[in-house]
């Protein structure tokens, strides 16, 4: 049996020599932050879960590396034995390779300070007041930055961030992604057509700076190398690479044992109505159902339908929702692609 974990001191050796500040969270009992355990007493295994990631030490236990908490979830096993024993319990899960960087940067405050004032002309940086959070909410890649902390208020009273402005409008945000006793975690993002223009490194810059001037360190973790080259061009340095293993949130909602029978009469080809008049194919493919396309890159693209109601399904990944009527297909709800054949 799983359970929620009060008394933290209890695994803080099954932990020691973790890097990640999220951890460090878990401990402190920071935030909506958990630790999940077989045993209340003595445990020998644990899950650190905070936000979106699920840290685990001590003992492989097929129990804990089955367990999912719901929402995205990235698992991070921090041994062999338990990375095999994720694959093994979650085989829907997508495993990436994340990239730790070192702490303890000895960061030069002249250099940060350039490159905050290095901000192309037309925009501007500005701390993420409570009209700027509700912004950074509405837009899909700020969102992630300021929403773990439970509400407007928590934010503005535990996190930090800043935002490039254009026209009044958040382009880019570097934000406290958690937080923690002695410090918080950076995430960084820009809207893709204003990338390659400086903004991160003036936004993240002008975070650190602040951190620093309120004796706070600002901890880094990449999920890419453009994530690292950042960190290094603002005073981090790289430490390894590790695994992580990714469920989506839709794994929530997905039927285990789903009634197939219609399942052939939504198979077919359909016509997108609208913008380049795409086609889509959907099959039937060891008794699935897959989605064929080609996207607006000319890639080609085969997707898995995962069911959520009799004639509903998801992509993983995504939040789009896909419905059969026998002659459509609807997407999200809306747009209506015709039936073919």
């Amino acid at each position: 049996m799983i359970y929620e974990l009060k008394d933290t001191s209890k695994v803080t050796d099954l932990f020691a020599g973790a890097v990640d500040s999220l951890v460090t969270s878990c401990l402190e009992g920071m935030m909506d932050s958990r630790i999940y355990v077989t045993d209340l007493e003595t445990p020998r295994s644990a899950m650190a879960y905070l936000a979106e990631f699920a840290f685990f030490a001590g003992e492989p236990n097929r129990e804990l590396a089955s367990f999912k908490p719901k929402g995205v979830v990235g698992m991070v096993p921090s041994s062999e034995g338990w990375a095999k024993l994720i694959e093994e319990c979650q085989p829907d899960a997508d495993k990436v390779t994340r990239y730790a960087i070192k702490k303890g940067a000895k960061f030069d405050r002249a250099n940060l300070e350039k490159l905050v004032a290095a901000l192309p002309e037309g925009y501007e940086i500005q701390r993420i007041d409570g009209e700027l959070y509700d912004k950074c909410m509405e837009i899909d890649d700020f969102e992630d930055g300021v929403c773990h902390f439970g509400s407007k208020e928590q934010y503005l009273k535990m996190g930090r961030g800043f935002v490039a402005l254009k026209d009044g409008e958040p382009v880019s945000m570097a934000s406290s992604y958690t937080v923690y006793r002695e410090g918080i975690e950076i995430e960084i993002d820009t809207l893709e057509e204003e990338r390659r223009k400086g903004l991160a490194t003036a936004a993240g810059a002008a975070l650190i700076l602040s951190c620093l001037n309120d004796g706070l360190y600002p901890s880094w973790d990449a999920a890419n190398m453009d994530s690292v080259h950042l960190a290094e061009k603002l005073g981090y340095t790289f430490s390894h690479e590790y695994p992580c293993y990714w469920l989506d949130a839709l794994l929530d909602i997905v039927i285990e044992d789903p009634d197939r029978s219609n399942w052939p009469s939504f198979c077919g080809r359909y016509e997108l109505p609208i913008k380049d008049h795409r086609i889509y194919d959907v099959s039937l493919k060891d008794k699935d159902l897959y989605l064929h396309f080609i996207n607006t890159e000319g890639e080609p693209m085969d997707l898995k339908l995962w069911p959520i109601g009799p004639d509903t399904f998801g992509l993983m990944w995504g939040d789009d929702r896909i419905a059969f009527t026998p002659d459509a297909m609807t997407l999200d709800g809306e747009v209506v692609c015709k039936k073919l054949s």
